[in-house]
């Protein structure tokens, strides 16, 4: 596992935790049942995942989609 890859899981996870801990105290949740709320959070985390990917794609010059930029050793 490339480190670029590594550190997009790490930013999306910690992203994630925010706003879900971010949502349970505005309970914005609230009186949807738990499988609703499982799913919502998986898309966060895809969409977050996507999202940094890009970044980090982009921030290195190469195309939005393309395959994440190789370990400099």
């Amino acid at each position: 596992m490339s480190r670029a890859l590594r550190g997009v899981i790490l930013f999306t996870a910690i992203e994630e935790v925010i706003l879900v801990v971010w949502g349970v105290l505005l309970d914005l949740g609230k009186g949807l049942p738990l499988q609703t709320q499982i799913i919502a959070a998986a898309v966060l985390f895809v969409g977050l995942f996507v999202e940094h990917r890009t970044a980090v794609n982009v921030g290195a010059g190469r195309p939005p989609f393309g395959p994440l930029p190789p370990d400099d050793e």
